[in-house]
């Protein structure tokens, strides 16, 4: 399998879009944490768009990483495994009404991706980059180099 490779432009749009989405997702989970901004009958119903956004977000992120070749992608997919394995064992628990549980829940992720976002930076930092010149074209290589003649001069 090969991957598509970005140039430093590209990996910091893509580092721009990863902190976006995680900003965004945060914000969601501060105010689904707060009980003046989502009474408890709200959280019963929002909690599962919540877990559902959860795995959207991880999945985007994964994505980005397997693009750019992130060298530990695997330890953070299973990372991601056990955050959402935890979301959806809390789920029904929740939608049964223990939303202590639920909050406690939203509230510890919040702190989680809030740190995980400073990540996202150094992920795209130590990913390798694609040698210059397969960057510039998408001539094949062997075109890409001088033939035996030019090279003398």
């Amino acid at each position: 399998m090969t991957f598509r490779r970005f140039s430093d432009t590209g990996a910091g749009a893509i580092g721009a879009a990863i902190r976006h989405a995680r900003r965004h997702l945060c914000a969601r989970l501060a105010d689904c944490a707060d009980s003046a901004c989502t009474p408890d009958d709200c959280f019963v119903q929002t909690f599962p768009s919540i877990v559902t956004a959860v795995e959207a977000g991880f999945r985007h992120e994964e994505l980005v990483m397997e693009t750019v070749d992130y060298a530990l992608l695997h330890e953070h997919r299973a990372e991601n495994a056990v955050i959402l394995a935890a979301l959806h064992r809390a789920m029904p628990l929740v939608e049964d009404g223990d939303v202590a549980l639920g909050r406690q829940l939203v509230e510890a992720l919040y702190d989680l991706l809030s740190l995980h976002r400073l990540s996202t930076d150094l992920v795209l930092a130590t990913a390798p980059r694609a040698p210059r010149a397969r960057l510039r074209s998408h001539v094949p290589r062997l075109l890409q180099h001088p033939g035996p003649r030019e090279r003398l001069h």
